[in-house]
């Protein structure tokens, strides 16, 4: 039999690593049993971030394409995103964008939930960028294009993982009104 005090394995201090809640109670979310369960059902690990791990990958690889050194603006549809930004400019932001979100799904995986506001920026960002390649197709209409088609959806698929990491944001309680409605408060935190 283990004692508490042994040291653990190298197996266990590499899954440690890898997984740092594997050897941990849970989260407690919130005192309240029953909210408590109610929220760790609701943030269960994994429920959205793939989603948002293909999404930023997507990105990332979409800018690497815009900064490849063929042109790739040259289609009749591009013509009123050119007008905004130039491939490089694009490529630039995508790669950027996406990176930052990999890396903020990195340390929220790793540290527990603490960056869901971050993530919730990321999904709002990458919204916002596939929305205004789907309007930038449909306002160079005619000729058709299935780009509306598909960055309209992936913006879509933004807005759903947004408001999944927003909900994860309620659930850590974020700004902590959860606890300034109960009268508790965090100390320091807000006056």
């Amino acid at each position: 039999m283990r004692t508490p005090t042994a040291r653990p394995s190298a197996r266990r201090r590499w899954l440690a690593y890898v997984a740092p809640w594997h050897a941990r109670a849970m989260i407690q979310y919130d005192p309240d049993p029953i909210i408590n369960e109610r929220i760790r059902r609701a943030v269960r690990y994994g429920q959205t971030r793939w989603a948002e791990v293909w999404l930023s990958l997507i990105m990332v690889t979409f800018g690497l394409v815009l900064l490849w050194p063929e042109p790739t603006f040259v289609g009749p549809q591009w013509r009123v995103i050119a007008t905004f930004v130039n491939e490089r400019g694009a490529g630039a932001i995508a790669v950027a964008a996406g990176a930052c979100r990999l890396l903020a799904l990195w340390i929220n995986g790793r540290r527990g939930r603490e960056t869901s506001l971050v993530r919730t920026i990321g999904c709002l960002a990458g919204f916002a960028f596939w929305l205004a390649l789907a309007v930038g197709f449909a306002a160079a209409y005619p000729p058709p294009s299935t780009g509306i088609a598909v960055y309209g959806v992936l913006a879509l698929a933004e807005l759903h993982s947004s408001g999944r990491a927003a909900s994860d944001m309620a659930a850590e309680d974020t700004f902590g009104l959860r606890e300034r409605r109960r009268g508790v408060g965090r100390p320091g935190r807000f006056p």
